[in-house]
């Protein structure tokens, strides 16, 4: 199958929650814009291609089909990557190196890269448009609520005290800061899930009816929030074996009401999303990641 030269119309739609669909093309934004080339998800690891991600952009890529390689540039960063490779320098005011889950592949003229790299270096977040089966990137606005960790750096790996105790962990709840709040903001909202392509996004912790005043959710603090605040309890990440890296989000929300009723059990980010936004003023995400 030459899944290059398919258009997203022609694409069967990706039915994400079905653990048997892999290995296929994955309709892709970018953005809000459609790709024409898709990703790839190979045994849920996604792919996505290289140069129509970036150039999207206004990254300047140069690919060498005959050395399998492309330069990529935009902003302050540039990089290199070669088909086969599993690890990319990119380089900015400080050379950073970052492992790919899936070594770099070409194919039919196309060099494609983990969603990972894409991620890190557009400051973007992951997502998708469930019903028609399409993922999506978009880049994060500089005017969204600041949301940090003091435990580890944005688009890095999660600290193996946080993950659950089967995959060598701890399962100690997130340390998370965050600033830029309208000064009308009610209460505030945090939601950390796995944005992984394999299944719904899982929501690992959910918290609400913040106060206003707060700024911060400390280390380990999971012990000391209330049932009426805690409406999912923190579970440690734990993602399959060989799914490669999982993208964990974390969602801050400014509310415009002092209290979240949430009349069901929250399971899914999908569940949780849609009450949020509602009363949603601003918000923020942290992206990380972490693989088993």
């Amino acid at each position: 199958m030459d899944i290059n030269r398919m258009k997203p119309n022609s694409i069967e739609v990706y039915e994400m929650s079905n653990d048997l669909h892999r290995n296929t093309p994955v309709p892709l934004k970018v953005n809000g814009k459609s790709m024409t080339t898709p990703a790839i998800n190979i045994n849920s690891k996604l792919l996505v291609p290289l140069q129509e991600v970036f150039e999207s952009v206004g990254a300047r890529v140069k690919v060498n089909e005959t050395f399998t390689t492309a330069t990529v540039r935009i902003n302050d960063f540039s990089f290199q990557v070669a088909a086969g490779e599993t690890q990319v320098t990119i380089s900015e005011p400080d050379s950073t190196t970052l492992s790919l889950d899936h070594p770099v592949l070409y194919e039919d003229g196309e060099l494609f890269v983990s969603v990972r790299l894409a991620l890190t270096v557009l400051k973007a977040k992951l997502g998708r448009e469930s019903e028609a089966g399409i993922v999506t990137i978009e880049t994060l606005p500089e005017n969204d609520l600041k949301v940090t960790s003091p435990a580890f750096e944005a688009w890095g790996n999660i600290p193996q005290r946080f993950v659950q105790h089967s995959v060598g962990g701890e399962n100690i709840s997130l340390p998370i800061k965050w600033t830029g709040a309208p000064t009308n903001t009610k209460s505030f909202a945090v939601v950390v899930y796995d944005a992984h392509i394999l299944h719904e996004y899982w929501v690992h912790w959910a918290v609400v009816n913040i106060d206003s005043n707060t700024a911060e959710i400390a280390e380990n603090a999971t012990e000391s929030l209330t049932g009426q605040q805690q409406i999912k309890p923190y579970y440690g990440m734990q993602p399959a074996e060989l799914t490669g890296d999982h993208a964990y989000q974390i969602a801050v929300y400014a509310l415009d009401i002092e209290r979240v009723e949430v009349p069901n059990q929250v399971v899914f980010f999908e569940d949780l999303a849609p009450i949020l936004d509602s009363h949603t003023l601003a918000s923020g995400t942290l992206v990380s990641f972490f693989q088993s």
